[in-house]
């Protein structure tokens, strides 16, 4: 099996069609792969949607610390404040 992952593409008419499916097949490690199938579990959502949130979520942290923006997570009980750091 490869170690990369690998992409296929239909030929699109148009470069931005938001119908247009992109099939991926990726390695991933176990833990990895328990993660996914709990957060799809957990939500009551398919791989492929749980997928999408994950990239969604990456996009939108490297998006806004790109542009000098800090993601925060406070705790339940407000006293905690951690920032989170993509590396």
């Amino acid at each position: 099996m490869p170690e990369h992952p690998t992409e296929t593409a239909a030929p699109s008419t148009t470069a931005h069609d938001p119908t247009q499916v992109t099939r991926l097949s990726v390695n991933i490690n176990e833990d990895t792969a328990a993660k996914l199938r709990w957060y799809k579990d957990h939500k009551n959502i398919s791989i492929t949607e749980t997928v999408r949130r994950a990239i969604a979520l990456l996009d939108l942290v490297e998006r806004e610390t790109t542009k000098g923006g800090e993601v925060l997570l406070k705790s339940p009980d407000g006293k905690t404040i951690r920032q989170l750091w993509l590396v």
